[in-house]
Parts: C-alpha cells; structure tokens; sequence
C-alpha cells in the first residue's frame, strides 16, 4: 500500500480516479475524506454498497493503478536518462574513432 505522505501528495490523481471509477461518490465526498484511506474504504462500501473486505479491494486496487502509473513514468524517465547516456557514449566513441 502507499503512504500517507505520497496518498496526500497524489490526492488529487486518486480523487479523479475514484470519481471517473465510480461515479456515484462526487468531489465533495472525496473532499471529506482527503488522504484518509479508512474513510474513503468506507465511503466507497456505503455508496457502493458493498462490503467492507470489498470496499478495501476497490480501493487497494484504484491505489495499485496510481502507484503502477507513477512506476511507469519513473521508468520512462530512467529509461529516457540512460538512451541520453548511450548516445553521449557513443558520439565519444566515434570521435575517437576518427582520430
């Protein structure tokens, strides 16, 4: 699970996921429970009316698909840095090459 730091600092990724995921609890809602994970598990079993352990896995599940986006854009990020560093490598190779 994600802390609460990157939770409340992701607060407004989460809270249009929920919206967009289940269109039945408004921003005014999730204002309600902002970074409060217990109180969004309940708020998504009383307007889903769902049970608890069910309610925790939709929520568990809306956090996996933020922290796998957030991985994935750090991975594009890294994988972007070492092709940069490929090609600086390979332009000096070259030169040397020359000479």
């Amino acid at each position: 699970m994600i802390n609460k730091d990157v939770i409340l600092g992701k607060w407004k990724e989460i809270s249009g996921e929920a919206q967009k995921k289940w269109g039945e609890i408004t921003e005014n809602d999730l204002e309600k429970v902002k970074g409060n994970m217990n109180a969004l598990v309940g708020l998504v079993e009383q307007k889903l009316g769902v049970s608890k352990e069910d309610a925790q896995k939709k929520v568990e599940e809306l956090l996996g698909k933020i922290a796998q986006h957030d991985l994935k854009g750090k991975a594009e990020a890294t994988a972007g840095k070492v092709l940069e560093t490929a090609n600086v490598i390979l332009d000096v190779l070259k030169d040397k090459m020359k000479k």
